[in-house]
């Protein structure tokens, strides 16, 4: 008989303890089980974005931060469990927090809008005006609206101060050979003229470093005049095969003492597209004609490309001081102007 109390005084014990280890369980899995259901939930409302950039964890967290879900990681386990095939889509959602999981499943696969982005490529070797031309093209604001944008030095880079330096009365477009040749993709709703010009700066400076400059500082060149030249052998040299010769010409020319002019066909073209600006004069006009100035234009007079940059800092070591194209785009390189007129009329450039 006492042993038959003795094992039901254990059952109690055992079912006590069970009971109240289970009522705890319970109390602790109650929230995220309202959670998931929605149930008992407060009336918290909340607009998500999700953008291109952003992460699913990162999304997960942000509804957690919110109060639209108290556990990002129970959240993502049940998407993945119940959506495996699951579509993130960039967009605009009004979730709340007394959605159930399904719910807010499936409403993360329908936006209240759709965010859209616009891709465009500015190739190497562009003008801000063709620049413009591109962007316009895009869809993302007039031609006009960024050529506002661009005509300011407005912007947080440290290279500016040097581009405010030059005289700004013979200057065309301020940041002419500063908006980097790449790709870019913008979020179409949201940007504006100034957020693409600053784009391409930050490019601009992403690519050109600090060892770059120093090194074109070493070879006599400050930044302007290291992107200047890199402009003019970029309008001249047709391939990779010829930039470095073309930049060893011009280098060549910078060196010499009686042939410190260029005579760049493409700066005097550049110079002329400059007379529909508000503030063209003659001046302007003779600072960006190599036929005219001595030695580099004022300012670049198209974006140059890395490559035009590097072929300018590693040129070849000649002692050409002329080239010439045929009409395949062949090149001929001289020492003497009585050779390269020989090489004119030989190649038909001249009858």
């Amino acid at each position: 008989m006492k042993k038959k109390i003795i094992i039901a005084c254990v059952c109690a014990v055992v079912v006590l303890v069970a009971g109240v280890f289970g009522g705890i369980k319970i109390k602790q899995y109650l929230p995220y089980y309202f959670d998931k259901t929605g149930k008992h939930q407060q009336d918290i409302e909340y607009v998500l974005t999700i953008e291109k950039s952003d992460f699913e964890n990162e999304v997960a967290v942000r509804l957690e931060n919110e109060g639209i879900i108290i556990s990002a990681v129970r959240f993502l386990g049940y998407l993945h469990k119940n959506y495996p095939d699951f579509v993130w889509y960039n967009g605009i959602y009004t979730v709340n927090a007394q959605m159930s999981y399904e719910q807010l499943c499936q409403k993360l696969q329908s936006p209240d809008y759709r965010i859209e982005y616009v891709k465009f490529t500015v190739p190497e070797g562009k003008s801000v005006e063709q620049i413009s031309q591109i962007v316009e093209k895009s869809g993302l604001c007039t031609a006009q609206e960024f050529l506002e944008a661009a005509d300011s030095y407005d912007y947080n880079y440290s290279f500016m101060s040097e581009l405010k330096a030059r005289d700004q009365s013979k200057i065309g477009y301020k940041l002419e050979g500063f908006l980097f040749p790449a790709t870019y993709e913008f979020r179409s709703d949201t940007v504006t003229p100034r957020d693409i010009v600053d784009r391409m700066l930050s490019a601009f400076q992403g690519y050109v470093t600090e060892d770059i400059v120093t090194k074109a500082a070493d070879m006599g060149l400050s930044l302007n005049e290291l992107i200047t030249f890199a402009s003019v052998v970029q309008a001249e040299a047709l391939s990779d095969e010829s930039m470095t010769k073309v930049s060893s010409v011009f280098w060549n020319r910078l060196n010499s003492q009686t042939l410190r002019q260029l005579q760049s066909d493409p700066t005097t073209s550049y110079a002329k597209s400059l007379r529909d600006l508000p503030g063209y004069t003659q001046a302007m006009y003779d600072a960006y004609d190599t036929y005219t100035c001595i030695g580099l234009p004022i300012g670049p007079v198209n974006c140059p490309g890395m490559d035009m940059i590097n072929a300018v800092l590693n040129p070849d070591d000649t002692d050409y001081y002329y080239f010439v194209t045929d009409s395949q785009g062949n090149f001929y390189y001289n020492k003497t102007y009585a050779e390269h007129v020989a090489t004119c009329y030989e190649i038909g450039l001249w009858k």
